[in-house]
């Protein structure tokens, strides 16, 4: 292969990568943005692993949607939960104190209150008190219909 060859063959590789990464920025700077930075922050605080975080960012996105306004511990919170984990409250507070680095049990289970009125969350049966999102219970809910 002469150089002219080899000088030619680097062009249209440079070229696929540079059109791959405008691509990929396209992405990012789009609508999933929000998704991608969701993603790497649940990853970034061990809540989950990264083939769940992207799902669970999904998720976290549309339950602060439907919820609409909401404050920044009320949003550590659905975030905790945005795994569709059930986690009693003393759970979700350790999550959410490494997710914001500070976390109140008081806050936490008050804010907890005002999410179960607002239809964000809710409260799971059994020997303690814990809690999943409402997506989490409507999406296995979902499921459960489309395989049966």
């Amino acid at each position: 292969m002469s150089i002219e060859e080899r000088l030619e063959r680097l062009e249209q590789l440079l070229q696929e990568v540079l059109e791959r990464l405008d691509r990929l920025e396209k992405t990012v700077a789009g609508e999933e943005a929000e998704t991608v930075r969701n993603a790497a922050r649940l990853v970034a605080s061990s809540i989950a692993p990264a083939a769940v975080a992207l799902e669970a960012a999904r998720r976290l996105i549309e339950a602060i949607r439907r919820a609409g306004s909401l404050d920044p511990i009320s949003r550590s919170i659905v975030e905790a939960l945005s795994t569709c984990e059930d986690l009693t409250t003393t759970e979700i507070t350790r999550r959410v104190r490494r997710i914001r680095g500070t976390a109140s049990r008081r806050i936490v289970a008050s804010r907890l209150e005002m999410l179960e009125r607002r239809r964000v969350v809710e409260k799971v049966a059994g020997p303690r008190p814990r809690y999943r999102l409402v997506l989490c219970s409507e999406e296995a809910t979902n499921m459960d219909n489309s395989s049966g």
